[in-house]
């Protein structure tokens, strides 16, 4: 008998030992589900943590602060939780906003802990004591200002370096303080142009939105391509903008196909990893309510396909001869910035080649949009007309340019008639330039007659979709 009790002591004390050295950081406990109210009032907002960073930038060119701490009279704000880990597309994060409806403030806060959602529910308003936290700002580039056109993101955490970090699971208690009052979030309206700093990382809607032609058929993070996050992009009907969905592929719902009607979505709006680019991210697809079968599709141009080039050329332009924005208006180009900006497609060369290029990277100009415009061209005397050009896009990240074809343009962009053209434009990698320009295909033009103009919309802006796109050897052809 002595001998089987003391198996079993020494049984019982391996199975503790195992299971304390399985935990780390102290995530192995059981959740806290009871509430316990506090008389805590909120002395600051959260308006003002992103002041503070920016007076701290101001003062000593830091894009970090942290928070003096002062026993006698800590700092305290007041959140709304508007994140949810619950179906795994958050990941050691929660995403706070500082009112439930209407916000004007939204921080995401880097915590080391899985399963957040068996501590903070959706609309739970939390009190953060900002004593010996650190804030930190990111907008993806290298050097940042908080006041400028680049909507960045916002990070509370502890110090780590010069950035702020993950506050530690053991420290949770310390300085995110849970109430009993639960919340409705009410997403603000947004379009993709009136996107501002005020309203990264707050809860959003686009009202009329769809995904994009070129996704149906994909899962929302399932494809062999993606690798950590699948990207999406949602395509606002009327604006015809864009905004990419980003999914975890840790998600639950990550092999689930994306909706195929259009309506309305409601999302997260904050960045990617690098900061680099506007994503959207949902707590799961119960948010998306895309049961509108009727799609807003742009139209594109479909004319009879042509099974030949022809020998007559009607347009032929590598833009080797154009140095200047003078020589390339003098050869019948427009180059216009259609919100009166100053920024134009400038003649560029790289290895040798001289191409027509823009970015909006840098330009102030938030958003930008400029019109490459062909010359006239008559197709009277021609047949079976064939369009062919080629792109190359460097430091992608978004689409920027789209490619359109107008029968009564007379100067006024925003005037004329302009049909979509559906071509094969550059994907290019997102620190460096394509290694190939893409061909756009072989694209008819054999249904229109009389004078056309083609056109190249960038449309971007600086701190969103900068994405640099260089067009060469545009030419038109008929027999």
């Amino acid at each position: 008998m002595k001998t089987i009790k003391i198996y079993n002591i020494i049984t019982l004390f391996i199975l503790v030992f195992t299971l304390n050295s399985c935990v780390q950081d102290g995530d192995f406990t059981i959740p806290e589900l009871t509430v316990k109210e506090t008389n805590i009032t909120a002395n600051s907002t959260l308006e003002k943590v992103k002041t503070a960073l920016q007076q701290e930038f101001f003062s000593n060119e830091k894009l970090v602060f942290t928070f003096p701490i002062n026993e006698n009279n800590p700092t305290f704000i007041e959140a709304y939780v508007i994140s949810s880990d619950a179906t795994g597309n958050f990941y050691n994060k929660l995403i706070v906003q500082d009112k439930a409806e209407n916000p004007t403030a939204g921080i995401e806060i880097l915590i080391n802990k899985s399963a957040l959602s068996n501590l903070f529910t959706i609309g739970q308003k939390i009190y953060i004591k900002l004593d010996g936290l650190s804030v930190s700002y990111d907008d993806g580039q290298s050097t940042v200002n908080p006041i400028n056109l680049a909507p960045g993101k916002y990070s509370l955490g502890f110090l780590e370096g010069d950035r702020s970090g993950k506050i530690p699971s053991t420290a949770i208690k310390n300085h995110l303080f849970r109430t009993s009052t639960i919340a409705a979030i009410i997403p603000q309206k947004i379009t993709v142009e009136t996107i501002t700093d005020a309203t990264l990382n707050t809860f959003v809607q686009l009202e009329k939105a769809q995904f994009d032609i070129s996704e149906k058929g994909k899962t929302f993070a399932g494809e062999k391509y993606d690798e950590y996050d699948g990207f999406r992009y949602l395509f606002e009907c009327g604006s015809e903008h864009e905004l990419r969905l980003q999914t975890s592929t840790f998600s639950s719902f990550k092999s689930t196909l994306i909706p195929e009607g259009q309506g309305k979505i409601d999302f997260i709006l904050t960045k990617d990893f690098k900061s680099e680019f506007l994503v959207a991210i949902v707590n799961s697809p119960s948010t998306i309510d895309f049961t509108n079968a009727t799609r807003c599709d742009p139209v594109f141009l479909n004319c009879p396909e042509n099974t030949n080039v022809g020998n007559v050329i009607l347009i032929d332009e590598n833009f080797e001869n154009i140095k200047t924005n003078s020589q390339l208006l003098n050869a019948g180009w427009s180059n216009i910035n259609a919100n009166g900006g100053k920024n134009v497609f400038k003649s560029k060369t790289k290895n040798g080649n001289r191409v027509m290029e823009m970015s909006a990277y840098n330009t102030a100009e938030n958003p930008l949009e400029i019109w490459l415009i062909s010359p006239t061209i008559n197709l009277d005397t021609t047949t079976y007309e064939t369009l062919t050009f080629e792109t190359n896009n460097g430091y992608d990240n978004g689409k920027a340019l789209k490619v359109f074809v107008s029968s009564d343009f007379s100067g006024d962009v925003k005037t004329a008639t302009w049909t979509q053209i559906n071509a094969n434009l550059s994907v290019g990698p997102s620190s460096d330039y394509s290694n190939f320009f893409t061909k756009s295909g072989n694209i008819s033009l054999s249904c229109l007659s009389g004078n056309v103009h083609v056109a190249f919309q960038y449309f971007g802006g600086d701190g969103g979709v900068s994405t640099t796109v260089q067009i060469d050897n545009v030419k038109i052809t008929g027999n």
